[in-house]
This record gives C-alpha cells, structure tokens and sequence, in this order.
C-alpha cells in the first residue's frame, strides 16, 4: 500500500517587510481593517483592542512583535482573526494585523525546499518554496504573551 502525504491547508499572510503561512485551521475570518483602541501600558506589539462580535479582542503587529519595522498605514490592511490554541484560555480569539488579503494554499512536505530555524520571537521557522520564503508564527507563544497581558489587567 502506498503512503499518502497529507496536504495542510494554509493561508499565506502578506505582512511589510515578511510573510507569514498559517494552518487555515487557525484562522477564524479575515476582515477590513478597523483602527484599534489604543491601550496603556503595554508592549508595541500590541496595538490595542477592537470590537470583534461584540466581544474586545486584542490587536497584534507580528512585525513588531518580531523586532521589524511596523508601519501604521491602514491601506490595503486586514484583520485576521486566529482562534485560541487553548480551548481554556481566557483570549479566546485575537486579531493581526496583514498587509493584504490573506491567499489559500496547500502545502505538503514535498513542496518545501528548506525549512531553517528563526531568532525571532514569536516564529517558529522559515521555509522556502520555489522563490518564496515564509515565516510559521509560534501561535502558542503568542498565545502565552496574550494571556500574560491579560491576566495583568485583570
């Protein structure tokens, strides 16, 4: 019997200056972009709060959380709503911030041609494909960072 390679359907994150790929499994929808409420007290990467289903979930710059440059132009911007990894967490979904519209693709091993570790926070790896390159976001230690702000503004 043959072995079948599992494709993982995933959505390729324009970003300024990167491009993300994520499961599509993590995202729960892609809007236009809404200015954030501003917040005191916290990190850059955190660009506030916004009314997503009548519910405040926080705003991240993965540029920023990644010690890149973040631009605050709106034009062209989404909002990608992730869902939490954790089902007990107490940020049950939060936004980034995209430089575009989001693109489906699937990827299996065979489509990746290098996979190298990366240095900054909150990535797990980079990998290439033909001429593309791709950061994976460390969801889970987003998601820790997350929940660290808001057990602090409890």
């Amino acid at each position: 019997m043959e072995a079948t390679q599992e494709k993982v359907r995933s959505l390729w994150v324009p970003l300024r200056g990167m491009s993300l790929l994520v499961p599509s499994a993590a995202v729960m929808e892609i809007g236009s972009y809404h200015a954030p409420r501003p917040c005191q007290g916290v990190p850059d990467w955190f660009l506030g709060m916004f009314n997503w289903r009548d519910r405040e979930i926080p705003v991240v710059s993965m540029e920023s959380l990644c010690g890149l440059p973040y631009s605050s132009n709106p034009v062209f911007s989404r909002l990608m709503v992730v869902n939490s990894v954790r089902a007990d967490s107490a940020v049950e979904n939060y936004a980034i911030v995209t430089a575009g519209l989001p693109g489906l693709v699937q990827l299996d091993s065979d489509m990746v041609d290098e996979v190298n570790t990366y240095v900054k926070e909150g990535l797990k790896c980079m990998i290439r494909f033909g001429n593309e390159e791709a950061a994976i976001p460390d969801l889970d230690y987003l998601q820790d960072l997350l929940e660290q702000l808001s057990a602090a503004a409890a």
